[in-house]
């Protein structure tokens, strides 16, 4: 059967993580207001050594305002639709975030601009150039990766190496989202 879920050994799936990490330059932020009102988005990115995220943004949009008064994010990394073998399987990696803004003179901007630089080459200029704009630093926690159907992974807690295979607490994926639900008859 063509969508059987397919289990992966967990070196193949490291390999599949550090792979697919590379290949991805923009990452969905979610993020929601004070009042609870979500929003999504997108922003080219960068990681640092540690495993930490950074985006580029401009203090005058929501994710901004969001991420400043709740200290919050939800990144979400995904593959391309036109690289999916199956739509419903694309391959995802996503993390919840303490976010961070960096001050306007923070020490840590040059370097953190130079990683852009040479990541995105002259597309990163304007990280010098946008005096509206901050990083954030977007420390991830509890990250997942979803590989295919029946191969979602729990990361360590350096959120870079795979842990084990996520079993939903040994329920099946749809079978997790019916407890506790009742038909109406």
């Amino acid at each position: 059967m063509e969508n059987a879920p397919k289990i992966i050994k967990k070196d193949k799936a490291q390999e599949e993580l550090n792979v697919f990490l590379n290949n991805i330059k923009t990452v969905i932020l979610s993020t929601v207001s004070s009042d609870g009102e979500p929003f999504a988005s997108y922003s080219p990115f960068v990681q640092d050594e540690n495993g930490n995220f950074y985006v580029f943004i401009s203090t005058s949009v929501q994710h901004s305002h969001n991420m400043y008064n709740t200290g919050k994010a939800h990144l979400l990394f995904i593959e391309d639709e036109s690289d999916t073998k199956h739509i419903y399987a694309r391959r995802r990696l996503y993390f919840k975030a303490k976010a961070e803004k960096f001050d306007e003179n923070d020490e840590r901007t040059e370097k953190i601009a130079q990683l852009f630089e040479k990541r995105f080459d002259k597309q990163a200029s304007l990280v010098r150039d946008m005096p509206a704009s901050r990083f954030y630093k977007l420390t991830p926690s509890e990250g997942n990766f979803v590989i295919g159907f029946g191969a979602a992974y729990k990361l360590d807690e350096t959120n870079k190496n795979i842990k084990e295979l996520n079993t939903m607490n040994g329920k099946a994926h749809g079978e997790t989202h019916e407890l506790g639900l009742k038909k109406d008859d």
